[in-house]
C-alpha cells in the first residue's frame, strides 16, 4: 500500500500466463491496483510491450468470488483451476459478443496476498462508506465550464 495525492492504492505486479486464440501462451506483467475511492473495482493492466498496455477494471467481487469457484457473466468470468498442483486463478475477458476471449492464468497465492490487501483498506460490505457522494453529484450537476475532478 501507499499513500497518493491522499488516496490509499493498493498495487502489485505480477506475472502472469495470457491465453489467447488457438492456444498460444505466453508471459505477460500486469499491475492490479485498487483505490479507496472506487472501492468496488480493480483494474489490471497488461504490459504487452514496452511502449503498448491494455487496462480492465471489474469488480473486485468477481475476483473475491474467483477464489472459490466459477463466477461472472459476460466480458469477464473467473474461476479457481489447478495447474501442475498449483492453484490458479483464470480470468476469461472478451472485448465483445464474437470476439475471442484472452484467459489470464494467474498465481491465486498472488491473488490473496492482493485481495488481502485491498480488504485492510475496505473491508467487504463497506464499499459504500468510500464512495464519495457528495462530489459525484457536484462533479455531474456542475454548470457548464466547470472542471472535472
Amino acid at each position: 500500500m501507499r499513500e497518493h495525492d491522499g488516496l490509499t492504492l493498493v498495487v502489485s505486479r505480477i506475472l502472469v500466463r495470457l491465453v489467447v486464440a488457438q492456444g498460444v501462451d505466453r508471459p505477460v506483467m500486469v499491475d492490479l491496483c485498487y483505490r479507496c475511492t472506487d472501492p468496488y473495482a480493480v483494474s489490471l493492466t497488461f504490459h504487452v510491450s514496452p511502449e503498448d498496455s491494455v487496462r480492465w477494471v471489474f469488480g473486485r467481487d468477481l475476483l473475491l468470488a474467483g477464489q472459490q469457484g466459477l463466477t461472472g457473466a459476460g466480458d469477464v468470468q473467473v474461476w479457481p483451476s489447478r495447474c501442475s498442483w498449483v492453484r490458479k486463478t483464470c480470468i476469461a475477458l472478451r472485448q465483445s459478443p464474437g470476439k475471442d476471449e484472452v484467459v489470464v492464468a494467474a498465481s491465486a497465492r498472488a491473488l490473496d496476498a492482493f485481495l488481502l490487501r485491498t480488504l485492510a483498506v475496505v473491508p467487504a460490505g463497506t464499499e459504500d462508506r468510500h464512495l464519495d457522494m457528495d462530489g459525484t453529484v457536484h462533479q455531474l450537476l456542475g454548470g457548464p465550464g466547470e472542471p472535472h475532478r
